[in-house]
């Protein structure tokens, strides 16, 4: 078991140098002191140990003491020679930083030569884009450069379940075991999986997006809204400006949802513009509900819900938000009107990406799009997205709905 001031030498090594690729020029030092007390190390007892241990490495050359001149006894500093760092990081069974790079570059490489056979350009522009950051020397999370057998892991991930086009309404575990996963391995690294996902497609993608059904569904809601269940139980959320989260389960329990709200409006970026939404949703005439792709828990709460109760969904304006607005009313059962999903010129050109034109064609053909085809028609022929996120449209300039003080909705 290695030494706690060991542990705590490592591990502030590693935060200040661990991630550096030239050679360093200085030693490492540390106030001894200072060390002691981080690494929780604070009576008499215990530092006079930790001393003897240091001793005992300073006599084998892998560290140094410095000690005040004519109190021996007295440690002000103990250092970690350069000639000493391979030293340390072995003892804590990690590589040299050059050659940790130089193996997840290596991994990078053989990755890209893969041919991906759904999507061959987003795959090398993505493992293309990782290779760069690598080389400057910055992770891009959740892959860390410093553990190349990590990056060989997720990339096998991610080549294997994008380079399958799953049936909808495949099970989340079916799928982890379909790509060499323990049934539930998928579900662990749900948050892991969706961060690369969003980095190769270059915009949100869960799980849900690639047809796959998820067996810890959740719905994250700002509003007022009452559960009614069989025993005559009630459940209120009154959260107007904070987000609440609902389980499948906890609308599963429920026999039917009422809500003084005029509307549903369901908000495809869950992370920014429904919380810029809640935040000034000062009366209780809106429900707000996220809905990156229509979640089992989100059709739930729709199943509860008066019939009657409009529904309006606020996606951004390229293929994939199409898509979204798609499924929504195709699954949900119900008109869902668009909301501000007006197509909007961009400054810069934003080109279609390959994932864009996979699923343009059924977007155009889709009888549930009828109403929006001119957007996506305009797009196709354009061969640009325009300005299609959602956050570019800037802050909501209203307490209430519709929130933007330019928008012109008409109710259903």
């Amino acid at each position: 078991m290695k030494q706690a001031w060991l542990r705590e030498l490592y591990r502030q090594w590693m935060i200040a140098r661990g991630n550096q690729i030239k050679p360093r020029s200085r030693a490492f030092r540390r106030k001894w002191d200072d060390l002691l007390a981080a690494a929780g190390l604070h009576s008499a007892e215990d530092q006079k140990a930790a001393l003897r241990e240091a001793e005992q490495e300073e006599s084998k050359g892998h560290i140094k003491l410095h000690r005040l001149r004519g109190r021996k006894y007295i440690v002000q500093k103990i250092e970690l020679p350069l000639e000493a760092e391979s030293w340390l990081l072995k003892l804590f069974n990690q590589r040299e930083a050059a050659d940790a790079l130089e193996a997840s570059l290596r991994e990078l490489e053989i990755a890209e030569a893969l041919e991906h056979e759904r999507f061959p350009n987003l795959w090398k522009d993505w493992c293309s884009s990782l290779s760069v950051a690598f080389r400057s020397g910055r992770n891009v999370r959740p892959l860390y450069w410093r553990a190349p057998e990590n990056v060989r892991s997720v990339l096998n991930l991610i080549y294997r379940l994008t380079s399958i086009e799953w049936r909808e309404g495949a099970l989340i575990r079916e799928v982890s075991i379909e790509i060499g996963l323990i049934s539930k391995g998928l579900e662990r690294q749900r948050r892991l999986v969706e961060a690369c996902l969003g980095q190769m497609f270059g915009r949100p993608m869960p799980l849900q997006s690639l047809g796959m059904v998820l067996t810890d569904s959740r719905s994250d809601l700002a509003g007022i809204l009452t559960l009614h269940y069989a025993n005559g139980e009630l459940q209120v959320f009154d959260k107007l400006k904070a987000i609440f989260s609902l389980s499948l389960a906890d609308l599963d329990r429920a026999e039917y949802a009422t809500t003084p709200a005029s509307r549903l409006l369901t908000v495809e970026n869950s992370k920014t513009t429904l919380r810029r939404l809640a935040s000034v949703n000062s009366d209780s005439t809106t429900l707000l509900a996220a809905c990156s792709f229509p979640t089992k828990a989100l059709l739930r709460l729709l199943a509860l819900l008066p019939h009657d109760l409009p529904v309006f969904h606020f996606g951004d304006t390229d293929p994939a938000g199409f898509h979204i607005l798609s499924k929504l009313r195709e699954t949900s059962k119900r008109y869902v009107s668009p909301f501000l999903m007006e197509r909007r010129p961009a400054k810069e050109r934003c080109p279609l990406s390959e994932y864009d034109h996979s699923i343009l064609p059924r977007l155009l053909s889709d009888p549930l799009l009828k109403d929006v085809i001119v957007e996506i028609t305009s797009m196709k022929e354009s061969g640009c997205k325009g300005d299609f996120e959602q956050e570019t449209i800037g802050l909501p300039d209203l307490e209430s709905w519709p929130f933007f003080s330019s928008t012109d909705v008409r109710e259903t």
